[in-house]
């Protein structure tokens, strides 16, 4: 039965990936770098920053830091949300109201950095709501499981016992890795990019009768 449900954030909470691929962009403009966005599309959704900032430096023979690039990167990406602000993915927010309505445990796990999410939960008005999982919390990214296990121990309930929304194919594998349903929203990729897992463009296409098919 299904007990909790455990959110991925950037494009499953959050409609960030464009803020994301801009900053990064912006960032690396002055050393003549620019990511199409059917490159960041098909290579680096859900990929994390620092292992993007690599396989872009490794693809320009840029010989830098990618850390210190990926701090630079990060400031511009927070400038850019208290600038412009961050929307929910179309959705989200009713099917949240759901959750509470029937009481159901939930949890972000995501593979963003701590003052990434706050920022943006900060704008979306959803900070006093939610606990999260963050890159800080673990050593391994998705595919691994190690960030919904953790999640499913904060709140108390098995691995079986909870539901995941992704919008990467790291995030999908992670969860079955994890021994979790999931859900993989088409925010991001389309829906070629998932197997064996049921597919939705987004939450507004999800409702109790969903959450009772999947085990509620």
């Amino acid at each position: 039965m299904i007990k909790a449900v455990i959110f991925d954030f950037d494009g499953v909470v959050a409609h960030s990936e464009p803020l994301h691929r801009k900053s990064f962009n912006i960032t690396l403009r002055q050393l003549g770098i620019n990511i199409p966005r059917k490159l960041y599309k098909e290579r680096y959704v859900g990929l994390g920053s620092l292992s993007i900032m690599e396989d872009v430096f490794r693809t320009h023979n840029v010989n830098r830091n990618a850390k210190f690039w990926v701090g630079k990167r990060m400031k511009v990406f927070r400038e850019l949300v208290k600038k412009e602000g961050v929307k929910p993915v179309k959705g989200f927010m009713k099917f949240n109201k759901l959750l509470n309505k029937i009481g159901m445990k939930k949890i972000i796990a995501s593979g963003g950095y701590r003052k990434n999410v706050l920022v943006m939960l900060e704008c979306l008005r959803l900070d006093k709501e939610f606990q999260f999982i963050s890159r800080e919390d673990v050593k391994k990214r998705k595919p691994d499981p190690e960030a919904l296990l953790l999640a499913a121990g904060r709140l108390g309930v098995k691995p079986s016992e909870c539901l995941v929304f992704e919008d990467s194919p790291y995030g999908i594998e992670a969860a079955k890795r994890a021994g979790m349903k999931c859900v993989a929203l088409t925010t991001s990729l389309d829906r070629s990019y998932f197997k064996g897992c049921t597919v939705v463009k987004d939450f507004r296409e999800v409702d109790l009768n969903l959450l009772k098919e999947m085990g509620y």
